[in-house]
């Protein structure tokens, strides 16, 4: 996923970590043994003291079954299994749509992308040794699902009846559901904008895209505990460096909007009618008529909203016509999306052309109904404390522009929270900023720098970094404030620490084939934080790295404009899985 007061932390310090060397050696399912571990390096260096960090699995590990740790690791989710040992998901944020891609003038050397679509691993470790028992793709690339972010394994503690686990897409781009993805031709009938929820069954296995839980950029799904039948949150991870140009010839009046991100709850009467995507879209409405987007609350505010949701209608929810065809802007007598950058664009074309589909119908409408406008809302985690179950925290992103901290600009983003009415989650009592970090320049070093991944425990919060190109330094920094991408804990009460921080120093290194020079410190992120205590002991949390400037792997492109050349280059991305262990506190 590409991207914010004060805790302490509370846990016991636990077990190691797992990560696949990226050697690719093969090595031995140990069913009922210590299970694989890589041979690499740690990606995570400990910051805080008595942490402890164990690498599990290496982008470009391959077991003996023949299953291969691949590229862009990114949400996490676990369950214990009744016959012994820890079902480990993670998800991987792989697309077969080049990015960076120069649509006029494409080249082998101008644009990569992912050997694969989007996947979802199934891993087995051993509880004990956190060592990698089995490997498997519960979703494979065959599917055509492009940038798998963040995950949540819902199950009873959220009123869901059976174990359901959550991935979402974080892609704009129209595809084809099969393994030659992209590009698909404009105006075909089997193509289809991304932007989905996919919910897995775990008992069944099967996977069913839920269209109703909205088209849009989709960073993670949160069911909200409380309620007795399913209500999830999702957020719009869409991002631009500015304000959205609305088009003229609509029914809106305004020229532009200064953000376009929304969060939406997608509830259903119970499990089965969620799979059967039965459930209703809701988007979140400020009560506030002065208060409607994440600028009118000015750096440091401590103001506080309520707000709640209104009924999203099937065909925008879904992005689908009643004949089953894609949602287009003209079907509801909206103007085509705005050619200038301000809004998504669609690679297979040369002349820029804004993505006119589902998730723009989805945009349009929101602007039109005054639903509240993030920046970028991220990951998004309910408070672990008892009782309150009710209250979520939103990470957000923000635009991670330079400049003094001033209204109307966002600088490090914040880590918004929500708290919903616990016996109507259409009804929110109060959203207010919970950290905030535009109240600095970008680069300020106690200061989240856009915050990303979010995981609760009593204490407080975990958050994982994305930094921006802002917030990145030259490799070798000697500037004090030079940093690689943060693990935090956010206190309930206390400051604010650091637990650890990203290792570069592979960047470069034997394994890596990119043939360039090591990047950015902050290019890498780390990501799919999520508390594994149930599993490997108190303090006991599983963790990935994404590796964006190292490859394992590369090779030329397809040639899809037919002149004869590569139109990008292939890249096989590495990363790294990872157990930490927290001291208590």
């Amino acid at each position: 996923m590409k991207s914010r007061p004060i805790f302490r932390v509370v846990s016991a310090l636990f077990g190691a970590l797992l990560v696949l060397s990226t050697t690719a050696a093969a090595a031995p399912d140990q069913q009922g043994q210590a299970g694989f571990k890589t041979e690499r390096p740690s990606m995570l260096d400990a910051v805080m003291p008595r942490v402890q960090i164990t690498p599990l699995l290496t982008v470009g590990d391959v077991l003996s079954s023949g299953y291969r740790f691949e590229a862009i690791p990114d949400g996490i989710a676990f369950r214990l299994r009744s016959q012994g040992g820890v079902e480990v998901y993670v998800n991987h944020e792989t697309s077969k749509v080049p990015f960076p891609y120069v649509p006029a003038a494409p080249t082998e050397s101008n644009g990569e992308n992912d050997f694969d679509n989007a996947q979802v691993s199934r891993l087995i470790l051993n509880q004990q040794t956190a060592g990698v028992l089995q490997g498997t793709f519960v979703i494979d690339s065959s599917a055509g699902f492009q940038r798998f972010c963040s995950s949540y394994l819902a199950t009873a503690a959220e009123g869901f009846t059976r174990d359901v686990l959550f991935t979402n897409e974080e892609s704009p781009d129209y595809v084809y559901r099969q393994e030659d993805s992209w590009p698909p031709v404009p105006g075909d009938p089997a193509e289809e904008e991304a932007g989905l929820v996919v919910a897995l069954d775990i008992r069944s296995g099967e996977y069913h895209s839920i269209y109703g839980m909205g088209r849009h950029n989709h960073e993670n799904s949160l069911p909200v505990p409380g309620y007795g039948y399913p209500v999830v949150l999702s957020g719009d991870d869409t991002f631009t460096s500015g304000a959205l140009t609305i088009p003229a010839g609509g029914p809106l009046t305004v020229t532009s909007v200064p953000a376009q991100s929304q969060l939406y709850s997608y509830i259903a009467a119970n499990t089965d009618a969620l799979l059967a995507d039965e459930g209703d879209l809701w988007a979140f409405v400020s009560d506030s008529p002065r208060v409607t987007d994440y600028y009118d609350f000015v750096p440091g505010s401590t103001m506080s909203i309520t707000g709640h949701f209104i009924k999203v209608p099937k065909t925008v929810a879904t992005g689908l016509n009643p004949d089953g065809s894609e949602v287009k802007a003209a079907d509801l007598g909206y103007p085509p999306p705005p050619n200038d950058g301000s809004w998504q664009r669609d690679p297979r074309f040369a002349t820029p052309l804004g993505v006119d589909g589902p998730q723009w119908v989805l945009e349009y409408w929101s602007d039109l109904n005054n639903v509240f406008q993030f920046v970028r809302v991220e990951d998004m985690a309910y408070d672990k404390r008892p009782g309150m179950g009710n209250v979520v925290y939103i990470a957000d992103s923000g635009r991670g522009t330079v400049g003094d901290p001033v209204p109307g600009l966002s600088t490090n983003g914040r880590v918004w929270k929500m708290v919903f009415d616990p016996r109507d989650p259409t009804k929110v009592s109060s959203l207010s900023i919970f950290v905030e970090g535009d109240d600095n320049p970008v680069k300020t070093v106690g200061e989240v720098h856009q915050p990303d991944n979010l995981e609760t425990i009593p204490s407080g919060l975990l958050i994982t970094e994305d930094p921006g190109s802002n917030q990145q330094f030259p490799a070798g920094s000697t500037d004090p404030a030079a940093t690689t991408a943060r693990l935090w804990l956010i206190p309930f009460a206390g400051a604010p620490q650091v637990v650890a921080k990203v290792n570069q120093s592979a960047d470069g290194g034997p394994t890596d084939v990119d043939g360039r020079a090591p990047g950015n410190w902050g290019a890498w992120e780390s990501s799919g934080i999520i508390d594994a205590s149930a599993a490997f002991g108190p303090g006991s949390f599983l963790i990935d790295v994404q590796a964006h400037t190292l490859w394992i792997e590369r090779a030329p492109g397809d040639d899809n404009n037919g002149d004869g050349q590569p139109d990008f280059t292939y890249k096989r991305e590495g990363g790294q899985l990872l157990l930490i262990r927290i001291p208590q506190r």
